[in-house]
C-alpha cells in the first residue's frame, strides 16, 4: 500500500498495524468474556469450573485461527508476534486491551483453584497461553507428526485435549524450591 494512502487514512504505519490487530482480537476478547459471563451464569453461586473456565479462553481463539475467513492463520501469527515480543509502540495498547480480561479471568480462576497463590497462578496461565498459541499454530501438523495417529481437523478434539493439559498444569500441586 502506499504510504501516503497509509498515512491518510490511519496517521502511520504504527495506526494501521493496531488497527489490524485490534480489528481481530477485540472480537476473540468479546467472545471470551461473553462466554465466562455464560458459565458464571451456569455455575450459579458456585465457583465456575476450571474446563469450563479454560473452554471460555482457548474456544475462540483456536475457532478464528481455524476459520481463514476469520483471518486464519494471519491472524494468529499476528497476535502470536504481539503476545510474545511486543512492539514498544504496541506496550500501552496491549496492556488497555488485555488489562480487563486479564483480571477478569484471575478473579474466575481465583475462585476455580482457591489456595493457588496468585504468582504461581501467573505462571501456570503463562504457559497455558504459550500451549494455546502452539496448538492453534500447529494443529494442523499434528497429524503428519503422529503419523496419521492423530487427526489435523480434530478441532473439538484439540480443544478438549488442551483443555485437559492446561487444567492439569493451572490445577497441578506446588513444587517446593
Amino acid at each position: 500500500m502506499n504510504l501516503a494512502a497509509v498515512n491518510y487514512y490511519f496517521g502511520s504505519k504504527e495506526d494501521l498495524y493496531k488497527q489490524m490487530l485490534f480489528r481481530r482480537v477485540r472480537p476473540v476478547n468479546e467472545e471470551r468474556l461473553n462466554l465466562l459471563t455464560q458459565a458464571e451464569q451456569l455455575a450459579g453461586d458456585q465457583p465456575v469450573p476450571l474446563r469450563s473456565v479454560l473452554d471460555t479462553f482457548i474456544r475462540p481463539l483456536l475457532r478464528r485461527a481455524a476459520d481463514s475467513a476469520l483471518g486464519g492463520m494471519s491472524f494468529l501469527r499476528l497476535i502470536s508476534r504481539d503476545l510474545t515480543d511486543p512492539q514498544p509502540f504496541m506496550l500501552d495498547e496491549m496492556a488497555h486491551e488485555f488489562d480487563p480480561l486479564v483480571t477478569r479471568y484471575t478473579h474466575v480462576l481465583t475462585q476455580a483453584l482457591p489456595g493457588t497463590p496468585l504468582p504461581e497462578l501467573f505462571w501456570r496461565m503463562q504457559f497455558t497461553i504459550g500451549a494455546m498459541l502452539y496448538a492453534a499454530a500447529h494443529q494442523h501438523d499434528f497429524e503428519r507428526i503422529s503419523h496419521g495417529l492423530c487427526r489435523g481437523d480434530d478441532f473439538d478434539g484439540c480443544i478438549r485435549r488442551l483443555v485437559d493439559f492446561c487444567a492439569a498444569g493451572l490445577g497441578a500441586p506446588r513444587s517446593t524450591p
